[in-house]
């Protein structure tokens, strides 16, 4: 058993069984399960369950690893996907995209 995904490892392997299901599932059905989770964390977090929020957030990287799937990609690729990404577009910028999100969409 492979661990490129480190603790989202786990994660990935519980979808498995899943695999021909998410291939077939079209971009939209991961744009909306991302507001229907956001949906529930803000309820969750209206209440002040903040660990019911956390576990919302988890299923939201939970999402984000079947698009992964879903366009193609394997552990060890978007390992170093997130590597790169995070090396040459976040690192150092961070402040500037959260200013860019906030001139240009408003958030």
């Amino acid at each position: 058993m492979t661990d490129h995904l480190g603790p989202f490892q786990s994660m990935w392997d519980a979808w498995d069984e899943a695999d021909d299901e998410i291939a077939r599932k079209p971009l939209s059905h991961f744009r909306r399960a991302v507001d229907i989770q956001f949906d529930e964390l803000e309820e969750h977090l209206a209440r002040g369950d903040e660990q019911a929020a956390a576990r919302e957030a988890a299923d939201v990287m939970s999402i984000a690893l079947n698009l992964m799937r879903r366009l193609g990609h394997r552990p060890e690729e978007i390992a170093e996907i997130v590597r790169s990404r995070a090396e040459h577009r976040m690192k150092g910028q961070a402040l500037a995209i959260l200013d860019k999100y906030e001139r240009v969409y408003g958030i």
